[in-house]
């Protein structure tokens, strides 16, 4: 009977300490967009003086506000976002709602990703 009761306060332990995925989190996959200029890019202008750059900025940061997004990052010339997404068909569409994709001042690729140790960054 100890060992049963010491079981059972480890099991409800561990959940405490390593909260499990929902079910609706389970479902859900992981894709990396990676953004590289596109044809309309001017190289005259920073960024910030780019056509569609506010565009751009404003839908990722709905994509961020709806936790789309789980994480983004920048390296050499290359932008790149983690989407959390039920699958590629939605993570297409979200990419393909941004002006500056419509408008080719960005490209973007999009690659399933598919963590092996899911650790955070704060």
């Amino acid at each position: 009977m100890k060992n049963l009761f010491l079981i059972i306060a480890f099991v409800f332990m561990s959940n405490m300490a390593f909260p499990q995925e929902t079910e609706a989190e389970n479902e859900l996959a992981y894709f990396v967009v990676l953004y590289t200029l596109g044809e309309t890019w001017d190289v005259s202008k920073q960024p910030h003086e780019q056509t569609y750059f506010k565009d751009h900025s404003a839908h990722l940061s709905e994509l961020r506000k709806t936790s789309k997004i789980v994480l983004g990052a920048r390296y050499s010339d290359t932008g790149m976002i983690v989407l959390k997404v039920k699958d590629e068909e939605e993570a297409k569409d979200l990419i393909h709602q941004d002006p500056a994709i419509q408008n080719k001042m960005f490209k973007a690729e999009i690659f399933p990703y598919f963590p092996f140790y899911k650790g955070c960054l704060e």
